[in-house]
């Protein structure tokens, strides 16, 4: 009877053996969606392949099925996936934080806290406030971006000016502006997004004016836009284009683009880390960068910095290999390889170090700002900002510069007033 027994456990286990390596020899496929911007080169695309293959290679039992899609509307699709049941198990984009609000994204707090991932230690300052939400993180920071004043050097040695220096005032920008330009040869002060509604959102100038255009939630535009101090930042912008014409004319941009300080023609750009490839690749000329300027000389310099976000979709039927993948693209390995690439700045200071960026004549000026007090820009707040407080600021713009209206504090009151209605529907819906 006992020898029955045995020969049935061992056949029973045989039959199980066989069931659990399989188990462990399964393989998981997770989708990653990502885009591609009409700036990206072949070598941005080939990237995503590389990074995936890699991964692939320390985790045999995961698989990356990487899709591109173009980067113009390209959040529509990720949500109408969502929505049909079909959306990816991770992709990158640039959400406002409040975006967790509509509930599919994956909580990776949980995960962050079961790993070795430190935040405050790891990320950039810019990459934990930008995945981070209601006490929870929400995402992963893909990479780091932070703006800085590209300066032409032979175009302030011609005219006798003085290059601009760490510490400097937004009055001296103003001033060494107006010193640059020369209307009658083509060359100006400044170019590209200096003046209009630009100024006050996607560059340095919109935390460094004295003033903050919108709550730190996104919610509240009235007490924020509509104030003395406001008016005043409005002005400093506004004023570049209209009586000082310091601003590169729009011909010139639709000739070279967001990077209209190729031209060569320009003086002084803001310029994110997204733009050095072009400009150490392309620039017949003598070139600098250096800080932003502050508000006053005894202000402290808030930079303007920013970062993609991986997230998880909460629907995901594959979530703990959907964050192994998460986690290793956060950290040291695909950070290298992506800086190596020369695709994507690193997300933490650690690689930067690692690679001597820190104490770079260039790089290292974006690397100071990345490690500053910084901010969600003003766009990234709240995520009915596009439908709701844009509009103020375009609408100011064009009643300054194509209605030539000068009253700014009422102008203000007006746009502030019908973004905060805008605002407060959208939220209460």
């Amino acid at each position: 009877m006992k020898k029955y027994i045995f020969i049935v456990l061992v056949l029973a286990l045989s039959m199980i053996l066989p069931t659990v390596a399989g188990a462990q020899d399964e393989v998981v496929t997770i989708t990653w969606w990502a885009t591609e911007r009409g700036r990206d080169t072949a070598a941005t695309r080939d990237l995503h392949f590389q990074l995936a293959r890699a991964f692939e290679e320390s985790h045999p039992n995961i698989r990356v099925a990487v899709a591109l899609y173009p980067s113009r509307g390209f959040g529509t699709r990720i949500a109408t996936a969502i929505a049909a049941g079909e959306g990816p198990d991770i992709w990158y984009h640039y959400y406002s934080p409040d975006i967790a609000e509509e509930g599919f994204l994956e909580d990776l707090t949980p995960y962050i806290e079961a790993s070795d991932i430190n935040p405050d230690e790891d990320w950039f300052p810019i990459g934990q406030i930008r995945a981070f939400y209601d006490g929870s993180y929400y995402g992963v920071p893909r990479d780091s971006s932070a703006a800085v004043i590209a300066y032409n050097m032979d175009l302030f040695d011609a005219a006798g000016v003085e290059y601009p220096q760490p510490g400097w005032t937004v009055q001296d920008y103003l001033e060494k502006a107006i010193a640059l330009t020369d209307v009658e040869n083509d060359i100006y002060g400044v170019g590209a997004i200096a003046g209009g509604e630009g100024c006050l959102l996607w560059s340095p100038f919109s935390f460094n004016l004295g003033t903050d255009l919108v709550s730190p939630d996104g919610t509240q535009v009235v007490g924020y836009l509509d104030t003395p101090e406001a008016a005043n930042a409005f002005r400093f912008c506004l004023e570049m284009v209209t009586e000082h014409q310091v601003t590169a004319p729009p011909g010139l941009q639709d000739q070279f683009g967001e990077l209209v300080f190729l031209s060569g023609k320009v003086a002084m750009q803001v310029i994110s880390n997204w733009e050095l490839a072009a400009l150490e690749e392309q620039a017949d000329f003598n070139w600098g960068v250096v800080e932003p300027p502050r508000f006053s000389e005894d202000s402290e310099s808030i930079a303007w910095t920013d970062a993609y976000v991986y997230y998880m979709w909460s629907g995901s039927n594959h979530k703990e290999a959907a964050w192994e993948f998460l986690e290793w693209l956060a950290g040291p390995e695909a950070q290298r390889m992506q800086a190596e690439a020369g695709i994507w700045a690193p997300n933490g200071p650690q690689v930067w170090q690692e690679l001597g960026w820190d104490e770079d004549p260039v790089l290292g000026v974006f690397y100071n700002e990345l490690m500053k007090e910084t901010r969600v820009p003003n766009y990234l707040r709240n995520r009915f900002f596009w439908d709701c407080v844009y509009p103020a600021f375009d609408n100011v713009r064009v009643r300054w510069i194509e209605g030539g209206e000068r009253d700014l504090e009422t102008m203000l009151a007006e746009e502030a007033a019908n973004a905060q209605a805008c605002l407060d529907m959208s939220i209460g819906e």
